[in-house]
């Protein structure tokens, strides 16, 4: 009988050693459920050059399945090369993929002739009854939150409730090279050498409309005890001699004295980030927080128009922002703060809000720095996908059309007329508070600190004049990103 099992993640086209690879957490969480049973094979695309022969030899194994992880974009093109190698192979072998994409577009998904089956949702408990299903050959129509292709037709199961994560094993860590993963991060955040990410909670309970969540996670927020949640970071940190944790929490403050309480137990132990919102940064005790290890946070701050925020839902104002950046000012507490553009009916003087906002929180807390400027991209499963639709775009029909999409995707139709200066903006806010390129080393060489400084100069002067020409300087920023540091765009 078959016992093994492939789980395979792709890469995302922004894979920087050190930078941007993380843990694998989606098919580590998938895995947890399976490795007491089976033997679990993880295939991490980004740090395996020679992924194509170690899947070869897993296949050789006659595997129960591949399972596949894919977010909506580049994830898709390389799930797709995995997948073809898969049946090429052997057609009998099932194909599953999971994650965000095939969660928002699972009919979709099954269509293509490289996929079998595709999880909604939450996957560890219906990876298990799947495998228990393949495995006894029993048929598939009693395992919840799946689409699968049967006698040729695609069918649809019912969906079930969300996890309580307070019940879930621990992530399988022996699974995977964790040293391969773990970061030295002292510039964005102060004192890390040896850094992993963790998630304590699930879900948001906001329904910001370019966002997939509201639909997702159903407005559900869920997260782990304080004491739960304390007890598995700190054995992550002993295990791995760990000085941070970056907590991948969408919404990490929800519950306020939950996050209170998780700090007070941290005290210091380690230093940590979080994702959050500045209305409830605003709020929150921030010195008492910093006492107990927080030293970065990473807020979606999206626009600096009033109208494009209520437009979006966001549920903030720019005196939210405004307040929490100059409370953040007073800590030492690093603030990495992201914008959107692009929205539909955006003006040009509302585009420039944002950039007024960005270079005033710059100027009001030396200490925040620009995540960068996006594109707004209408993604599967958003209020403003129907949105853009209605205004004309032309969304991608079948699962390998969706390959192409990103973050620094430019192909709304109102976008079209203002692509240099999109493309300027969005460049040029990765260098415009000067410690992006010194991000790239630990201890960078003086040579880097002073072309850092100088672009952060430059950038800022040309941001309040207004100039967004695609320039010789701007060009080579695009090559750098490119083909220095391989992002694909």
């Amino acid at each position: 009988m078959k016992s093994s099992i492939v789980l395979f993640y792709p890469k995302t086209g922004f894979d920087v050693k050190d930078v941007s690879i993380d843990l694998p957490l989606s098919v580590l969480a998938v895995a947890s459920t399976l490795v007491q049973d089976y033997e679990v094979k993880i295939i991490d695309q980004r740090i395996d050059e020679n992924w194509g022969a170690t899947l070869q030899e897993e296949l050789n194994k006659d595997p129960l399945f591949v399972g596949i992880s894919a977010m909506t974009g580049s994830q898709i093109k390389f799930g797709l090369e995995a997948s073809r190698l898969v049946k090429e192979g052997d057609t009998s072998i099932p194909v599953i993929w999971g994650g965000i994409h095939p969660t928002l577009l699972p009919e979709q998904t099954v269509r293509h002739a490289f996929v079998d089956i595709a999880v909604i949702g939450e996957g560890e408990a219906t990876i298990r009854d799947l495998a228990s299903a393949l495995k006894a050959r029993r048929n598939l129509d009693n395992i919840k939150n799946i689409v699968y292709k049967k006698n040729g037709e695609v069918v649809r199961t019912p969906l079930s409730g969300f996890l309580d994560m307070n019940e879930l094993p621990r992530l399988p860590y022996e699974l995977v090279d964790v040293e391969q993963y773990i970061k030295a991060q002292p510039k964005a955040l102060p004192g890390a050498k040896r850094m992993l990410p963790f998630l304590t909670s699930r879900g948001c309970p906001y329904t910001c409309s370019f966002c997939c969540n509201p639909r997702v996670s159903r407005g559900k927020w869920r997260s782990m005890t304080a004491e739960n949640a304390y007890e598995e970071v700190m054995n992550l940190v002993e295990t791995y001699q760990l000085d941070s944790v970056a907590f991948y929490d969408e919404a990490f403050m929800t519950d306020r004295k939950r996050a209170e309480k998780m700090a007070e137990m941290i005290h210091g132990e380690v230093r940590w980030f979080i994702q959050g919102r500045m209305d409830e940064l605003a709020r929150a005790d921030l010195a008492k927080y910093e006492r107990n290890g927080l030293g970065a946070v990473q807020p979606g701050l999206e626009t600096g128009s009033s109208r494009i925020l209520k437009l979006i839902k966001k549920r903030e104002t720019i005196e939210d922002f405004l307040c929490a950046n100059r409370a953040l000012g007073k800590t030492n507490i690093i603030a990495y703060y992201n914008f959107m553009m692009g929205f539909p009916t955006e003006t040009y003087d509302e585009l420039m809000q944002s950039i007024d906002l960005a270079l005033r929180l710059l100027r009001e807390n030396p200490k925040s720095r620009l995540a960068a400027f996006y594109v707004l991209t209408p993604y599967p499963g958003t209020e403003l996908f129907d949105v853009a639709v209605n205004l004309g775009f032309k969304a991608p029909t079948s699962l390998a059309g969706w390959a192409n999409y990103s973050r620094q995707h430019l192909m709304t139709p109102w976008v079209q007329d203002k692509i240099e200066m999109l493309r300027t903006i969005m460049l040029t806010s990765k260098v415009i508070d000067g410690h992006a390129i010194e991000a790239l080393f630990e201890t960078p060489p003086l040579l880097f600190s002073f072309v850092g400084l100088l672009a952060k100069k430059w950038y800022q002067y040309k941001w309040r004049k207004r100039s967004f020409g695609e320039t010789i300087d701007v060009k080579l920023l695009d090559y750098i990103s490119r083909d220095y540091l391989k992002l694909e765009f």
